[in-house]
């Protein structure tokens, strides 16, 4: 078994860019890396730059780091399941939100802005991969508690994405080992594409 990451470049017909390619979402992560101010920085003008609705930017995020209260707090109290056993071991937890409230006072309507937070979400992931780390979205999540955790009012806690540098899969438990050694699979291109493509 090697010491080093395992990689899991997608099979394509075609090339596509080594971002998307090379993206995958691993649960193994160095325990000791730590993020500088400057990487924070770099995230934040990321999902800053994403596009979105007339320009509205209807999203908020926490970036959380391990040194960081919050971050202890939604370890221990925020996540379902087995993101319990990997994700703390990540260098930042971030708290995707979307905005409730749209600049002239009313809803915004609940699919317009988690599709606006999920596009900055992805920005900020493809800015992991262009830094060397990896990034793996969590929908099992306790809502209420981080809520109650990052205290940020009128959004929606959309998800939680944890950041970090990947670590070698060797020293984890079978189960964890078996996860992460598992192909990525996609539906056939046709299954997805309904127009404008042919094979």
């Amino acid at each position: 078994m090697s010491n080093r990451p395992i990689s899991k470049p997608a099979t394509t017909i075609v090339p596509i860019s080594p971002l998307i390619a090379n993206r995958f979402s691993p649960r193994v992560f160095d325990e000791t890396h730590t993020l500088s101010h400057g990487d924070l920085l770099a995230f934040g003008e990321a999902v800053r730059w994403a596009p979105s609705s007339n320009n509205a930017q209807p999203w908020k995020f926490a970036f959380l780091t391990r040194d960081s209260a919050e971050f202890k707090l939604i370890s221990e109290h925020g996540l379902t399941g087995f993101n319990q056993t990997w994700a703390p071991k990540a260098s930042m937890l971030v708290v995707v939100m979307a905005n409730k409230i749209r600049p002239d006072g009313k809803e915004w309507d609940k699919a317009i802005v988690y599709y606006n937070a999920g596009l900055a979400s992805q920005q900020l992931v493809f800015e992991a991969e262009s830094m060397g780390l990896k990034a793996h979205y969590m929908g099992g999540i306790i809502h209420d508690m981080v809520q109650e955790i990052v205290d940020v009012k009128d959004v929606y806690i959309v998800n939680i994405i944890a950041v970090g540098l990947q670590a070698s899969h060797e020293n984890v438990s079978a189960e964890m080992q078996e996860r992460e050694l598992q192909p990525r699979e996609r539906k056939p291109l046709m299954e997805i594409i309904s127009h404008g493509i042919s094979l």
